[in-house]
Formats: structure tokens, C-alpha cells, sequence
């Protein structure tokens, strides 16, 4: 039997096509089968890895989240730096209070300055003497820098700053004085309004703050001292009323706050050394907020009882000034205990018929022990009231008017009080602010007086 050779091939297609389907199946059962095998393989027993690799990939990874924790910390402290900076270079209004001071000490005791008294008259020869205590602090501030003291400003910003400073004090002295015209109390001559020695000293004693004060609140402390100390020299030596060394104190901090603004409007942010964040200052700020105990150097103004009646004549004094320091300890955050101390110059004149009477110098010294309570009004700012009680030290006087002699005898008494401060971290080296004082003394002369003065503290 013949078959057709088509039919033929079609047979061979066919078992071909069922020979590849089993060949197909068969392949797909067995790798089923297979991972099966595999994973219970898996569930079993873990799969083993190289653990120095993963400890490795570990350690790789603990490294990189300190250091995005450290770029964010770093800037935290770029932004504080930056913001320090801005307020660094920002107008410093420092002395604006002064210079209220003075001009309203220049019409209250306009009537008490232009008094007939005249003061003994120590010529000129004290003036060098005078500016060489006012100088100090800005030779410390050149001698640290040509020892390579590192300060706020690069050498020519520095020179700029001060060049621009001393200028403007200067200047609005000598207008100033050629404008009002007030009479010294020696009468040499009537360029008394305001104190160029005075003047001079301050914006000696703020461009060692500007430049080092960051180094230690002692040297802050040290060349407001310095300036003080001017003020009393020239009180004493019959050249200046009590307006006067005000007037001259606030011409002084303005002028270096104005001269070092332009400096930097001028120089940008080259040339000066940016303000650090220390651990310290961390560290104070806190402790201030919770133990603000330390050392604090005050000066200001006394009044309150000026006239002593010794029956034909009165004497009188003007606004006297007033310098001390005081030591505090807190027993509590809110608690504590203060050791105070001030020294007094009271400038006093004769009144009594037309005759040109003596001026001079009364000196009344303070040593008195108080409980304060401070508390926070915010960070970095804190309020106390205290109450206080210890000794005043009068040291007499004896005036001439006419032909007679008139004396304050020396006495010593029993005085208590009360009063208010106010302190506030700046720059976190040092605490400033100001105290508001009652003084009543069991005494017949001056027996209530009142004192409004600036705090520079030092923390423990």
C-alpha cells in the first residue's frame, strides 16, 4: 500500500510537537520541585554573610550620621556667629543716658554752678597728669596689639576706628564748649561744659572694650575704672561740676560707638575678627540665670538732702558723684547676700549774704551689708530688690566765708535703706546695668540721699 508522502511528513510534525510538549512539562515539574527545595532550604538554615563586611558597612554608617549631626550644628553656630556679627557692627548707643544726665544736671544746677564760691584753683600743671590716667586704657589697648593680642580689628580698621572716634569727641567737645560757655568752678575760665579730659577717657576706656573685652570682664572693668577715676581727678582738682564729667562721659561712648559704626560701613565684614561661640559663655549665661553671684564696680550720682543749715549761712551741695563696688552672694537662685561699698565727692558752697564765700570738697563713704532677692525676667536679664544697713563716714569740711571759718565736723553713724537693680549679660563676659538706692542716716546733715548709678559686674 502506497501512502501519499505529504501525509508522511505530517505524522513526523506531529509526534515531533508531543515530543517537545512532555520534554517542556517535564522541565517545569523539575524546577518547581527545585525551589521548593531551596526555600525550605532557606526556612531551615539562614543564609551565612561575611560579618568584618557588615561591621564595616556599619561603622561607614554611624560615621556619616555624626557628621550631618555635626554640619547642623556647625550651623547653628555659623547663624549665632553671623547674628553676634550684625549686632557687633551695628550703631552702640552707649553714653546716650550720660548725655541726658548731663544736660539735665546743666539746667537743675544751672542757679548752684553760677553761685559766687569759688573753689581753690590748682592751676594747669595737673591737666597732663589727668590725661595720662584718661590715656591708660587706650595705650593697653596699642600696647596687646603690638604683642599680637588677638583683637575686634585688623591693624587698619583699628586705626580707622579710633582716628574716627577721638575726631568726633573732639570736635563735638570744642563746639560744645564754645557754645554754652560755663564757668569752671576754679573760675580759670568758662570752658568748663563739657570735660574734654572726661571725654577723652571714655573713649579711651570703650575702645579697649570694643577691641578686648571679649578676652576678660577685667578689662572691661579695668578701663571704665580708668575713665571713673578722670571724672574724680577732675572734681577734685576744681576743674569740672558734676554736668560736666557727665556730658563728657556720654560725648565719649557715643563717639566711639559712631566712629567704629562708620568703620564698619566702610570696611564691610573684612578685617575684623568675627565674635566665637565658647563653651564658656554657654556656661555663664546658664549659671547667670541660676546663680548670678560676683563682684560689681559702680559709678553714678548722688542727691537727695543738699543743704546744711549752720544758722547764719548755708552750705550746699550740687549732684555729687558716687564710686564703689560691691560683692554679692546667692544662697538660692533668688537669695542672697550683698557686701557694698561707695566712695562720695560732694562739691559744696557757701550761701548767705553778698559775700563771695570758699568752695570745696565733703566726702561721705558708705559700708553697708543687704538681702536681695534677683529673680529672671528673661534669659540673660535678671530684676532684684534689697534692703540694707551698715555705716556712713562723714569726713568734715571747714569753709571760709567772710571772716569766718564754718565746719562739718566728722561723724560717724548708723544708716539703713532699699533699693533696685537691674543687671543684663552682655556679650556673655560680663553683667551691666544699673542700681537705684535710698540711703536715711540718723544723722542732722544729709541724712536722706538717693543714688541712680551704672553696674559692671564680674561673675564668679
Amino acid at each position: 500500500m502506497n501512502i501519499p508522502a505529504w501525509e508522511i511528513h505530517c505524522c513526523a510534525v506531529f509526534v515531533s510537537m508531543r515530543l517537545l510538549s512532555i520534554i517542556l512539562i517535564s522541565w517545569f515539574v523539575s524546577l518547581s520541585a527545585a525551589r521548593a527545595q531551596v526555600t525550605e532550604t532557606d526556612a531551615s538554615s539562614p543564609v551565612r554573610v561575611d560579618s568584618a563586611y557588615m561591621s564595616e558597612v556599619d561603622s561607614i554608617m554611624r560615621v556619616y550620621e555624626e557628621m550631618k549631626k555635626q554640619r547642623a550644628v556647625e550651623q547653628v553656630v555659623r547663624n549665632y556667629e553671623d547674628a553676634r556679627l550684625k549686632k557687633e557692627m551695628s550703631f552702640n548707643t552707649d553714653g546716650t543716658l550720660a548725655v541726658a544726665r548731663g544736660l539735665l544736671l546743666l539746667w537743675t544746677d544751672h542757679s548752684y554752678m553760677n553761685h559766687s564760691s569759688r573753689f581753690k584753683a590748682y592751676g594747669d600743671h595737673c591737666n597732663w597728669g589727668d590725661y595720662a590716667v584718661a590715656g591708660a586704657p587706650l595705650v593697653t589697648t596699642w600696647v596687646m596689639k603690638a604683642a599680637g593680642v588677638k583683637s575686634r580689628s585688623k591693624t587698619e580698621r583699628m586705626l580707622t576706628a579710633n582716628a574716627m572716634a577721638l575726631g568726633l569727641s573732639f570736635g563735638l567737645t570744642e563746639l560744645t564748649k564754645a557754645s554754652v560757655r560755663e564757668w569752671r568752678p576754679d573760675h580759670s575760665d568758662s570752658r568748663s561744659f563739657p570735660s574734654g579730659h572726661v571725654s577723652f577717657a571714655f573713649v579711651s576706656a570703650s575702645i579697649l572694650h570694643r577691641e578686648y573685652g571679649y578676652i576678660s570682664p577685667w578689662i572691661t572693668v579695668g578701663g571704665y575704672t580708668a575713665a571713673t577715676g578722670t571724672e574724680l581727678l577732675r572734681l577734685r582738682h576744681n576743674k569740672h561740676w558734676m554736668a560736666d564729667v557727665y556730658m563728657g562721659a556720654g560725648i565719649g561712648a557715643l563717639s566711639t560707638g559712631l566712629g567704629y559704626f562708620l568703620t564698619d560701613k566702610i570696611f564691610g565684614a573684612n578685617g575684623i575678627n568675627k565674635p566665637e561661640v565658647r563653651r564658656r559663655d554657654v556656661y555663664r549665661l546658664l549659671k547667670f540665670n541660676a546663680q548670678p553671684a560676683g563682684f560689681t564696680f559702680i559709678a553714678g550720682t548722688e542727691f537727695g538732702s543738699r543743704s546744711i543749715d549752720l544758722g547764719d549761712v548755708t552750705m550746699k551741695s550740687g549732684a555729687s558723684l558716687s564710686a564703689g563696688a560691691e560683692v554679692s552672694w546667692f544662697l538660692t537662685p533668688n537669695w542672697g547676700v550683698e557686701l557694698m561699698t561707695r566712695a562720695v565727692d560732694a562739691q559744696m558752697k557757701m550761701y548767705g549774704k553778698d559775700v563771695t564765700g570758699q568752695g570745696g570738697h565733703l566726702d561721705i563713704y558708705h559700708f553697708d551689708a543687704a538681702a536681695k532677692f534677683s529673680a529672671p525676667m528673661s534669659l540673660g536679664k535678671r530684676l532684684g530688690l534689697r534692703a540694707f544697713a551698715g555705716t556712713r563716714i562723714l569726713n568734715g569740711v571747714s569753709l571760709a566765708y567772710g571772716e569766718k571759718t564754718y565746719t562739718i565736723p566728722n561723724e560717724t553713724k548708723f544708716e539703713f535703706g532699699g533699693g533696685i537693680t537691674y543687671d543684663c549679660l552682655d556679650s556673655d563676659n560680663y553683667a551691666w546695668g544699673f542700681t537705684c538706692d535710698y540711703f536715711h542716716t540718723c544723722s542732722h546733715y544729709m541724712k536722706n540721699r538717693y543714688s541712680i548709678c551704672s553696674s559692671w559686674k564680674i561673675l564668679f
